[in-house]
């Protein structure tokens, strides 16, 4: 059996001294849903989706044309969304995040990539399907320098979902 298609994203990952808090933080929250497994967390940049396997040359040819700058992402707030998503976002959102995902979103569709219409909504799924309202007894405090970007993979194994790194570029930060 071949593989015909992968469902990708782009997104940035976590240093695992960052997953590994941000996991305590939240194992420290009654949430009640789904958590997201400590070795997933990541921001996700743009969402592919299930793309034809013939397509990973050319996607890796238009990240690496993308000139992004590292830089310093704090995140700072909770967030609960609809469907019992909680997650974590940034109250003052870096630009050259922001730029970083537009670049990305402009050369993908240009490309003919379907993507999503929404606006770009920075933040860092902490769970999924939650039933309450975390109470909080401190705010979240998390800060990394962002100095990469990753095509992910989403795949499964035994246990359960997992987001596998195919490539990745360098966002150079500055002096």
């Amino acid at each position: 059996m071949s593989i015909k298609s992968l469902r990708l994203f782009f997104g940035l990952p976590l240093p695992h001294r960052q997953a590994a808090a941000i996991n305590v933080w939240r194992n420290g929250l009654t949430l009640g849903g789904r958590p997201v497994d400590k070795r997933n967390l990541h921001l996700t940049l743009v969402f592919l989706g299930s793309q034809p396997v013939e397509r990973l040359d050319e996607l890796q040819r238009l990240a690496g044309q993308i000139r992004g700058k590292g830089f310093e992402l704090k995140l700072d707030r909770l967030e609960v969304g609809r469907h019992g998503l909680v997650s974590l976002g940034s109250s003052q959102p870096p630009e050259a995040l922001i730029q970083l995902a537009g670049e990305l979103h402009d050369s993908l569709r240009a490309a003919g990539y379907p993507l999503e219409e929404r606006a770009f909504w920075p933040h860092l799924t902490l769970a999924r399907q939650c039933r309450t309202h975390p109470v909080l007894d401190s705010l979240p405090d998390f800060a990394w320098t962002a100095e990469r970007f990753v095509l992910f993979h989403s795949t499964s194994d035994e246990q359960g979902g997992v987001y596998r790194p195919l490539f990745h570029w360098p966002l150079p930060v500055p002096d």
